[in-house]
């Protein structure tokens, strides 16, 4: 997100988001390289969501969360905020939660929905629309994407820090740590943690039990989210603008969508299965864009 902060401030000085539990599908078996799906536009929201960052499908509600910067990505500034729409792309509330900062990557668990916020990770209950807990990481991490376990163990990555932190039973701990760029997105599957570096721009995995990073593409952008296809296949998005379909027989990827011309922006990515509808958050367009999945 480095990246992020110095886009963001190039227009005034220096600028730079399971199991998320909807990113994650259950894959199968993987026996030959799949014809990556086209790309449908099904729909896109109002503009009124200031510098989206991500989006969070929450199936129970059949609702989506999104999280909005609004101003400068990492300053306690208190006017990030959530919003929800529908599966419709309309806004049902524009401020769902306020008193937030520059909220961005979220995750879900037994009725509680997780926020990385700077260096604060936010722990909402979803009925009652309330802040329970702030988790306060120290050092400056810069706290971007968040993906949960099925036990409920949260997984956040530190952008500055270069560090995967986990919450469990209450505490924050330190997973592992990766100096060679900015980690951003993250992914918890069974068999490891999938994470984009946006800066070296590698999608890989993390070994949770050797604490050990391994490259599985080197080449996918400014890697912001990840979700998983049912196929077993992956999609991430590049910061910049950019859609890549990743093929879990061999880690190549294929270009899905580029919308940099446009000047249309894809942050951290969500998944719906049951529609196959990838759900895009706009960063500066200040939109969610929705696309249907068209397999051949």
């Amino acid at each position: 997100m480095w990246y992020k902060l110095s886009v963001f401030f190039c227009f005034t000085a220096l600028f730079c988001f399971s199991c998320k539990e909807n990113k994650k599908a259950a894959p199968v078996e993987i026996t030959s390289k799949t014809t990556p799906p086209s790309l449908e536009l099904i729909w896109e929201t109002d503009s009124l969501l200031t510098t989206c960052e991500s989006v969070l499908y929450d199936k129970k509600l059949d609702i989506a969360y999104v999280s909005n910067i609004h101003n400068d990505p990492w300053k306690k500034d208190d006017n990030g905020f959530i919003s929800t729409i529908n599966s419709k792309g309309e806004i049902l509330e524009l401020k769902w939660i306020e008193g937030l900062s520059a909220p961005k990557g979220m995750g879900m668990y037994n009725g509680k929905l997780y926020v990385n916020d700077i260096d604060d990770l936010v722990e909402i209950d979803i009925e009652k629309r309330t802040i329970l807990n702030k988790y306060t990481i120290e050092g400056d991490p810069q706290l971007n994407d968040i993906t949960v376990s099925p036990d409920g163990i949260v997984y956040s990555s530190g952008s500055n820090s270069n560090a995967v932190y986990k919450l469990e039973k209450g505490e924050i701990s330190v997973v592992a740590t990766d100096s060679s760029g900015r980690l951003n997105g993250l992914l918890w599957q069974k068999e490891a943690l999938y994470f984009l570096n946006f800066k070296t721009q590698n999608f890989g995995t993390l070994d949770l039990k050797t604490q050990t990073f391994k490259t599985l593409n080197p080449d996918i952008g400014q890697g912001d989210g990840i979700v998983r296809l049912e196929n077993g296949d992956f999609i991430t998005s590049s910061w910049e603008g950019q859609l890549f379909y990743i093929h879990a027989k061999d880690w190549s990827k294929s270009p899905l969508l580029d919308t940099r011309e446009q000047g249309i922006y894809a942050a951290d990515i969500d998944y719906i299965p049951e529609t196959q509808t990838l759900l895009v958050p706009t960063f500066f367009h200040n939109r969610v864009m929705a696309y249907k999945l068209n397999f051949e």
